[in-house]
């Protein structure tokens, strides 16, 4: 099961850095400095953007053919899988809600710092959660249910992945 555990080291190598992107946007809000019209809330819009373009661009296309494979192997899987697809949408409007409150900020007006802070500490617990059920449940699913020729199908769509992504940000730097 050598591929087994090569796929789980990329994806909580991901849920590493994901965790990183949330601390980031954590410590910018304490600073509370994007409340106020100018540069610092643009600042915050940007790394919100940089977390949702890591998730959707980079970790989301990685675990497609091992959601796909999971699916209908047994009713607990399925019950995870829907619950994590439906924290993962709640998790998008979250950020997709703070943004849009910041864009005010970014031209002038001052924002509703207590709702952008409120719904940024829901998006990182649900978050920290989500990732923790992955690393724990969705492995142990993962483990129980799927053979090795199918791990190896799930790590070559993981490669394909990785491939596309750097097709992509050839040329951009890391952020």
């Amino acid at each position: 099961m050598l591929a087994a555990e090569c796929a789980w080291i990329i994806l909580r190598a991901e849920h590493t850095r994901i965790r990183e992107l949330l601390a980031l946007v954590g410590g910018m809000v304490k600073a509370r400095d994007w409340g106020r019209p100018g540069p610092q809330a643009a600042a915050l819009v940007e790394l919100i953007e940089r977390l949702q373009a890591f998730e959707e661009a980079t970790h989301r296309p990685k675990g497609v053919v091992l959601l796909e494979m999971l699916r209908g192997r047994s009713a607990e899987a399925d019950q995870l899988l829907d619950e994590l697809e439906l924290e993962s949408k709640h998790c998008d409007g979250l950020l997709s809600q703070a943004k849009a409150m910041l864009r005010p900020a970014e031209s002038g007006e001052t924002v509703a710092i207590g709702a952008v802070e409120n719904l940024l500490e829901e998006h990182r617990l649900l978050m920290l959660a989500h990732l923790d059920r992955e690393d724990t449940l969705l492995h142990s699913q993962t483990a129980q249910l799927l053979t090795g020729d199918e791990w190896a199908a799930v790590v070559s769509s993981m490669s394909a992945a990785m491939e596309v992504a750097k097709e992509r940000d050839r040329g951009r730097p890391c952020p």
